[in-house]
């Protein structure tokens, strides 16, 4: 019997490899900010503009500007229809048939950090080794704390659901019909490590996406 559960753990161990490297591939060629905006309706485009002419206007430095276009240019990556609402959040979709679904938002705090919501993959990164969680589980009432295993640098997640009160507009459609989502906050100090695991977890969430749908070429 103990043979079977080394055996059970070396096998988890060795899957989770495979999903990491799926999700590295998906952002393996980030669409360029000028791609993104020429996707943009024209007042929406505008609006991404003076986002930037804000950061600039701030005088924040290069920080928050630079840490705001790679977010939304790797949101995009993965999710290809984007909505810009008011002047400080991305909405970020995939078709859904004859609609589209929400699976991502960027928000500006306007505060120096940046959060970003996705769906709830947390446990799939913890199994393939991007997290390492430690603190109170989720059932205790108490919500587990998050850094990145390589570096040990702490991550701010925080769990939203359905019981989520108030959900602002940009978000509640992903806790909409029972998903669950995460807000992952990052500082315009974010190292690297940080914004790559950040990617990272939007980019397994985006391995359950459902395949483009193929048009057929016409007879």
């Amino acid at each position: 019997m103990p043979t079977t559960r080394m055996t059970t753990t070396t096998t988890r161990k060795r899957l989770a490899p495979p999903l990491i490297a799926t999700a590295q591939a998906l952002l393996a060629r980030p669409v360029r900010f000028e791609e993104l905006l020429a996707k943009l309706p024209p007042k929406e485009r505008l609006n991404a503009e003076r986002r930037i002419d804000a950061f600039e206007a701030a005088g924040q430095g290069a920080g928050p500007v630079t840490l705001w276009r790679r977010l939304a240019c790797a949101l995009m990556t993965l999710a290809p229809l984007a909505k810009v609402v008011g002047k400080q959040t991305i909405q970020f979709f995939i078709p859904d048939g004859k609609y589209r679904m929400q699976v991502f938002a960027l928000e500006d705090l306007q505060d120096g950090n940046m959060t970003i919501y996705c769906p709830d993959v947390m446990a799939e990164c913890v199994e393939a080794g991007v997290f390492a969680q430690s603190g109170g589980s989720e059932e205790e009432g108490a919500s587990p704390a998050y850094s990145v295993v390589s570096t040990g640098d702490p991550m701010h997640v925080d769990a939203l659901d359905k019981h989520a009160i108030n959900p602002a507009n940009h978000y509640k459609d992903l806790i909409g019909w029972n998903r669950k989502a995460v807000r992952i906050t990052l500082p315009a100090s974010a190292t690297d490590t940080q914004i790559e695991a950040a990617e990272i977890a939007c980019a397994v969430a985006a391995t359950h996406f459902p395949p483009p749908a193929v048009v057929a070429a016409p007879a």
